[in-house]
């Protein structure tokens, strides 16, 4: 389901396993240092966070969704984070950006992919990007080619599910590199959401009276 984009401000919804880079990912694409980040195996994001910039004259705001996001468990604290990302995010989010590690899309990886359908159903991912971090570290041949090649299938399968939306990025980059890979990610947005017609909204977006009980309702169904 999508809704017509009739607002002024576009809205990017980070998501992805801990350790794979989304927080840094989205201090790049805001050019500044607003979500903590670093190397680490347990949860550093414990809240959905948000924060705003502009490109080309338009505002852009970037939400960081809690290192618990992915991870569905019937408990308040996960629900509350759901809750508190479709707010931020409401009245729905343009596109996700799905942040994983080069060369190590894990069963972790996979299990915040089903999670992320269970909460946002299946047709989300056709307004999903993949990002790939460390995109420094594709030294021989291109993107499309490892991609292609891999012989991961449940990636080959997101990718396909994402309609071959892909993209890598260096979060260690700056200056002119920086720009190009912010440049070259928000035109893939921009082109995405006029194709799109708008943004994605589901039953939980539409839902006026959303409470972590009702979250649990939507994500049950």
């Amino acid at each position: 389901m999508f809704s017509d984009n009739r607002d002024s401000a576009l809205r990017l919804l980070l998501v992805g396993k801990t350790g794979g880079g989304r927080s840094a990912t989205g201090n790049t694409l805001l050019r500044q240092r607003a979500f903590e980040s670093k190397l680490s195996t347990t949860p550093v994001t414990l809240s959905c966070q948000q924060a705003n910039t502009r490109w080309n004259g338009k505002d852009i705001t970037v939400i960081d969704t809690a290192d618990i996001f992915y991870l569905w468990d019937d408990n308040a604290q996960v629900s509350r984070e759901i809750l508190r990302c479709v707010k931020l995010s409401s009245p729905g989010p343009h596109a996700l950006l799905l942040v994983t590690q080069l060369g190590r899309f894990t069963q972790e990886d996979q299990e915040a992919v089903q999670s992320i359908q269970d909460i946002f159903g299946i047709d989300v991912l056709r307004y999903t990007i993949v990002v790939f971090t460390r995109g420094e570290e594709l030294v021989t041949g291109s993107l499309d080619d490892y991609v292609r090649y891999t012989d991961n299938t449940d990636l080959q399968n997101l990718i396909q599910s994402c309609e071959y939306r892909c993209c890598s990025i260096n979060n260690r980059a700056t200056g002119a590199e920086q720009e190009q890979q912010v440049q070259k990610l928000m035109e893939m947005v921009f082109e995405m959401v006029q194709e799109k017609g708008g943004y994605y909204s589901n039953e939980m977006y539409l839902d006026d009276h959303l409470t972590e009980e009702r979250v649990k309702y939507h994500v049950r169904r």
